[in-house]
Order: C-alpha cells, then sequence, then structure tokens
C-alpha cells in the first residue's frame, strides 16, 4: 500500500494542474461503479434483501430511493 501512495504523491508532484482531474474522474467512476452495480443487484431474487443485509441498513426507510426497483 505504502508504494502506491508513493507513486500517487510522486504523480500530484510531477502533474500539479492536472491530477485533481484524474482524481475526481477516478473517484466518480467509483460511485458509478456502486450505484450499476445496486441498480443490477435490485433486479436479481432478493437483491433488495441482499443490500439491507451487505451493508446491514436498519433504517429502510431512509434509503427509499436506493432500494426501489428500477
Amino acid at each position: 500500500m505504502s508504494e502506491e501512495i508513493d507513486r500517487w504523491v510522486r504523480y500530484m508532484k510531477e502533474h500539479p494542474d492536472t491530477w485533481k482531474r484524474e482524481h475526481t474522474r477516478f473517484i466518480n467512476a467509483q460511485f458509478e461503479k456502486a450505484e450499476d452495480f445496486m441498480k443490477r443487484l435490485l433486479k436479481e431474487p432478493n437483491g433488495r434483501e441482499k443490500i439491507i443485509k451487505a451493508y446491514d441498513i436498519k433504517n429502510i426507510s431512509g434509503y427509499k430511493g436506493l432500494l426501489e426497483k428500477t
């Protein structure tokens, strides 16, 4: 893990004007992948229950939009 951090710090120093854009794209891609996975899982049998169990969701009403089938 330390090598990855060192490599990223070096990249940031070498690309001071572009690293933020790269980082933003990476983070946004992670969120998009997670959202796509949730949508696919909701289409599976018992997908809603699997999500609730995986994330240990207790307040289901707080996740209404997330747990609705699309």
